[in-house]
């Protein structure tokens, strides 16, 4: 309806040390304010860069909050979200400080926000994303059934719209209807597996996760990390790591997801040191 004021998006960014990469995605969502009403909820963990104020200059209206260099990816997105809770949002748009949104990036999630119902519908739209040789990097997820490893594959990239069973946390709009309904994500995951366990929660709560056609955006993949170099202190350090596969978390996630096979999904990946 004509007159009808934009819906208001709460866009959550974790940022560590990137200044460069934080104020180009921050750059990249300028032209799609018409789309949608955003505010940007920033959760700078102890940059000495000057990341907080490089985006401030970038994005003037940013809500800049201080992390004390401990809260790594899951835990800088859950204080961002936890504060994005009381500005009476209508969305929650995640978006990783190494993204570049296509132009049009935004205006295609507005278009599907509106399909699905907006605001008070339960749904989570999940945009892929693609490296610098267009290859798919980033996006949708469905686990692969195993008695060995709680393991999980990216869906293919399509030109429609496609149901997943969980994703990565790189571009994601959460309505709110859904966070009412599910919570936001789980502080007791330190840097990976908040977003994989935040989607699985919304497959068990029936909240369809959409996986938007092709790509969203630029953003190249993590290299993965070698478990099985250097002196065995060093390899249980790594592998341990907030980067690795802690096993704090990766206990909680197989407790939670493996059923009867959960103490050999828990055990299986510590392999990799030997």
């Amino acid at each position: 309806m004509s007159g009808t004021p934009p819906p208001r998006i709460a866009v959550l960014l974790a940022a560590h040390n990137r200044r460069a990469m934080t104020v180009r995605a921050l750059r990249s969502l300028r032209s799609t304010v018409k789309h949608f009403d955003l505010t940007i909820v920033l959760l700078d963990d102890a940059s000495i860069d000057g990341t907080a104020d490089a985006a401030v200059a970038a994005w003037p209206e940013v809500i800049v909050l201080n992390g004390d260099g401990n809260c790594f990816w899951n835990g800088g997105m859950y204080k961002a979200w936890s504060h994005a809770l009381r500005l009476g949002m209508d969305g929650y748009l995640w978006l990783n400080d190494d993204v570049l949104l296509d132009a049009d990036a935004i205006a295609r999630l507005a278009q599907q926000w509106q399909k699905q119902g907006g605001a008070t519908c339960p749904f989570i739209l999940v945009g892929a994303t693609r490296d610098d040789a267009g290859r798919l990097s980033y996006g949708g997820q469905r686990r692969v059934p195993s008695p060995l490893a709680l393991k999980f594959e990216h869906l293919p990239l399509s030109e429609e719209l496609q149901f997943a069973e969980t994703f990565n946390g790189n571009i994601v709009l959460v309505s709110r209807a859904a966070q009412e309904k599910i919570g936001i994500n789980d502080r007791e995951f330190l840097h990976s597996l908040g977003d994989i366990d935040y989607g699985l929660r919304a497959s068990r709560a029936n909240i369809p996760v959409l996986v938007m056609p092709g790509t969203l955006g630029l953003c190249n993949g993590n290299p993965p990390m070698a478990y099985n170099t250097g002196t065995w202190r060093a390899r249980i350090r790594r592998i341990t790591s907030h980067r690795g596969i802690p096993i704090k978390n990766w206990w909680r996630i197989t407790r939670k997801y493996s059923g009867i096979w959960m103490p050999l999904h828990f055990i299986l990946p510590y392999r990799k040191i030997f």
